[in-house]
């Protein structure tokens, strides 16, 4: 991405954009390739940013051109490109040990829905968790919407689905999910994936790097805890 001008940023228009863009959508967000540098391409460049560990400028100089050179689609967030549709195998108390703030209780809910509908259950909680907050936001304290379902940018709480518990919005979103997104003849089906699903999921160019990231933390959170259980029960 060399040029006239070293520095891409907002307002810029050039085929250098568009490599840029080209490259971003290589690594899983989702991006108009159109050579115009607006909110979108430097929201999704903070983005980028924040996760690379650079200053979050949005600003795309030698130093982020040159970290952004160094990932490809394996190395930055491969799990935004893993399939959703499959079994993890995880007890029910194992996967409690990853749920936070509202999803402390859901684990064995949450393997048990996944299992019957060979979802893994790390994506489900993942994007449940992104809309949800960990189900503290007030859609989803309100209405027991964990996954946002229903909730329209232009009337996002009054338009949003209520449910009758936390267990009802994952019974019922897991196989909706699948039907729509998921299955080769569902209406928004773009791949089996969480950048195939962001493509009509969500309008943010972000959401499915968020939800890879946060499967990421979610499993080495378990990681982590199984080595601290080990070294403790060896410690005994």
């Amino acid at each position: 991405m060399e040029g006239d001008n070293p520095m891409l940023q907002r307002s810029n228009s050039s085929i250098e954009v568009e490599k840029l863009q080209e490259i971003l959508v290589s690594l899983g967000y989702k991006l108009k390739i159109d050579g115009d540098f607006g909110l979108l391409t430097e929201i999704v460049v903070k983005d980028f940013q924040r996760h690379a560990g650079l200053v979050i400028d949005g600003i795309v100089g030698p130093k982020t051109k040159a970290v952004l050179a160094s990932y490809d689609a394996r190395t930055f967030c491969p799990e935004v490109f893993e399939e959703v549709l499959g079994i993890e195998n995880n007890t029910d108390q194992q996967i409690e040990k990853a749920m936070r703030y509202g999803f402390v209780g859901l684990g064995s809910i949450f393997n048990q829905v996944c299992r019957k509908y060979s979802y893994r259950w790390s994506h489900a909680v993942a994007r449940g968790a992104l809309e949800s907050a960990w189900h503290t936001s007030k859609i989803s304290v309100s209405k027991n919407n964990i996954f946002g379902f229903m909730a329209y940018d232009s009337s996002p709480f009054a338009s949003a689905k209520r449910f009758k518990s936390p267990q009802a919005s994952i019974e019922f979103w897991i196989p909706w999910m699948i039907k729509n997104y998921l299955s080769k003849t569902g209406k928004y089906y773009n791949g089996n994936s969480e950048y195939g699903i962001n493509q009509k999921y969500s309008t943010s160019p972000i959401a499915g790097i968020s939800v890879g990231f946060l499967i990421r933390s979610i499993r080495e959170s378990l990681l982590v805890r199984d080595l601290r259980q080990k070294a403790k029960i060896k410690n005994e």
